[in-house]
């Protein structure tokens, strides 16, 4: 994605965010950078100038799947402005699969209309907190043998290295409950796709935490969105090693981003884990830290 489409896009969602939206500019961000391991789209769409709306499409390769797409129509879109862009999406992907707010009420009515069902599987919750006052967290950010702090400028392949291990598809399929053959491809993020992160314009490199262990070893990390417009802070991702699990370290990270995206200007923070009973632990962490639901993300497909 070139510098002037992610900008675009940012300007789009920016305009109309409020913590019930699917897209923050750091979703945004994170996205464009590939970061999220989704290959580039086949198809992009977009609507109004400056952007109103915006859509990546993904074909599927095989006759019995949907194609899935990424959509974000803005609320200054007209009613007929909106069921057209639907339109022209259905007329790329007949067969396609679509997230949406559970708010967003104009855009479920059009879908719906068109033929649109929510689909079976997992579904993604919005947790919301303020930071007005972060008392209720208390010394969480302390975590006994571990150092957190902001990434180095050079230890860019450290911090790759980390959420490689994190984020190997071998261990998210363990996570899932699902088999794992022993075949499984490693992690898909690189130093490019770090670099590009930093290059973004929401990156704030305060906000880019890792845990360290007493050898030097990055043992987590947690990456922090802040959108100054809305004064608004996205979790987007959260990761610990598994040779350092179930010592805290999320919920330290987490507890000490809060602390900083505050100290930034931030006024409330938003992530956004699995909703539904497939994968809870996440979910866990983030009502642990005072954070509630405030909508809900439900695929609907045709």
């Amino acid at each position: 994605m070139s510098g002037s489409e992610l900008g675009e896009r940012l300007d789009c969602v920016r305009r109309s965010w409020n913590p019930r939206q699917r897209l923050h500019a750091g979703n945004v961000a994170w996205a464009g950078a590939r970061g999220d391991g989704s290959p580039v789209p086949d198809a992009t769409l977009t609507w109004g100038d400056p952007l109103l709306g915006f859509a990546d499409v993904w074909l599927s390769g095989a006759s019995d799947q949907p194609a899935q797409a990424s959509l974000h129509l803005g609320p200054d879109l007209t009613a007929a402005q909106r069921a057209a862009a639907v339109d022209e999406l259905v007329h790329l992907a007949p067969r396609v699969t679509v997230e949406v707010s559970d708010h967003d009420t104009a855009l479920t009515a059009v879908l719906a209309e068109r033929g649109f069902r929510h689909a079976e599987g997992p579904w993604f919750a919005q947790l919301w907190r303020s930071l007005v006052d972060l008392a209720d967290l208390g010394t969480r950010a302390d975590s006994a043998g571990y150092t957190i702090r902001p990434v180095r400028g050079d230890e860019l392949t450290e911090r790759v290295d980390v959420h490689r291990r994190c984020w190997a598809p071998a261990r998210i399929k363990r996570m899932l409950g699902l088999p794992v053959t022993g075949d499984e491809p490693g992690s898909s993020y690189s130093v490019d796709k770090h670099r590009a992160v930093l290059a973004s314009p929401v990156y704030h490199p305060e906000l880019d935490l890792v845990a360290v262990a007493a050898d030097g070893s990055f043992a987590a990390y947690g990456l922090g969105w802040l959108d100054v417009d809305s004064g608004s802070v996205l979790f987007e991702p959260v990761g610990t090693d598994p040779e350092h699990g179930r010592r805290g370290l999320a919920g330290a990270l987490c507890t000490r981003m809060l602390q900083v995206a505050r100290d930034l200007g931030a006024d409330q923070a938003i992530v956004g884990p699995r909703g539904d009973n497939g994968y809870p632990l996440p979910r866990r962490l983030y009502t642990g830290l005072g954070m509630h639901e405030v909508a809900r993300f439900i695929p609907m497909t045709r």
